[in-house]
């Protein structure tokens, strides 16, 4: 069993803060402009972050503030891990839990308005007339056989809230997973997959009622690799989504994806990784809103297809070179094609 925890608490002030959208160059952003109401006035409620990197054309820069809250912070995390793995040549009970591993994490900041002397030690207090910030993040892992490929299976529960405010008020968004993963080599050559997962997304906005949903999502992930040596493999997976909002206009989505992946590391250690998707929407509702952006990642109602390419080599002991190409389409649009070369100096 290891055992990690911290606790630390203080007071400050947070600025009243206000943000611009600044366009950049693009592609070095990091949120795209939608125009939802079509009157070419870019409204602070019609950015969204960028799905892909050719959207990504605006930055949020805080606008200068004299206006700041006196406030209180804790902050608690707690992990525990138990790995069973030593036991494995008992008998008996500590045999059968010498297969197991289970991690569990609580993350929790807390920020809250201070008044007068007032300091808040509590993490779990919960005071939304108080509340100016909050991160959790609730995460318990239990695996079955871990990394050794033989009937591998883990189950993770998930749990996320986060609340910020804004000078246009506050914004609180809710995660919540379920997901469950088996994994089997057999064969020699050929590793076997699949993913089931239930969740459920909602975003509570103060002022903003068209970006407010609550998304309850199904999906399931068959996945078979082909290991042809220890440097190649080749992937083929199916990816079905079934998500439903319950709130305003009820949009739902049932998304189908089909993929293939190339995967390659030579004797100089250069990587060669290579993937072509193809998405079948089936969308409900209209497509021009906040809620559609998210349900449907930055893609369109219909067909669409992805493709990347990746390439990274090692020049020498300190000079790595990457070359990375993404290309992407829609029934109602041209190819995109997005490519970058990056070259870095280790030292």
């Amino acid at each position: 069993m290891n055992i990690n925890t911290l606790y630390e608490t203080s007071s400050g002030n947070v600025a009243r803060q206000e943000y611009i959208y600044l366009k950049t160059a693009p592609g070095l952003g990091y949120y795209t402009w939608i125009d939802y109401n079509s009157d070419g006035v870019q409204d602070f409620d019609e950015f969204e972050v960028a799905e892909f990197q050719d959207q990504a054309n605006y930055l949020r820069v805080p606008k200068p503030n004299l206006r700041y809250l006196a406030t209180t912070r804790v902050k608690f995390r707690q992990a525990i891990n138990f790995n069973f793995n030593q036991w494995k040549n008992k008998n008996g009970f500590k045999k059968i839990l010498s297969y197991f591993n289970n991690e569990s994490l609580l993350s929790l900041e807390n920020e809250q308005s201070r008044i007068g002397n007032s300091f808040n030690f509590n993490p779990f207090n919960f005071d939304e007339n108080k509340m100016i910030g909050l991160n959790l993040n609730l995460r318990n892992s239990l695996y079955f056989n871990r990394n050794i490929q033989k009937y591998s299976t883990s189950y993770t529960f998930g749990k996320q809230r986060n609340k910020q405010q804004y000078f246009i008020g506050t914004q609180e968004s809710n995660t919540k997973i379920h997901q469950v993963e088996f994994t089997h080599k057999f064969a020699t050559f050929w590793l076997f997959d699949l993913m089931g997962k239930v969740s459920e997304n909602d975003l509570q906005t103060e002022n903003f009622n068209n970006r407010n949903y609550i998304i309850e999502g199904k999906e399931i992930q068959p996945k078979i690799t082909f290991l042809q040596t220890q440097n190649k493999r080749f992937t083929a997976f199916y990816h079905y989504k079934n998500k439903a909002n319950s709130l305003e206009n009820f949009e739902a989505l049932k998304q189908q994806k089909f993929g293939i992946e190339y995967y390659y590391i030579s004797l100089k250690q250069d990587q060669i990784t290579a993937n072509i998707n193809v998405f079948l929407n089936d969308f409900l509702g209209d497509t021009n809103t906040p809620v559609a952006y998210q349900m449907l990642e930055g893609l369109q109602a219909g067909k669409n297809y992805t493709w990347n390419l990746l390439f990274n080599r090692k020049l020498n002991s300190f000079l790595n070179l990457n070359l990375n190409y993404l290309g992407r389409k829609s029934e109602n649009s041209k190819i995109i094609h997005t490519g970058n070369i990056q070259l870095r100096a280790v030292f």
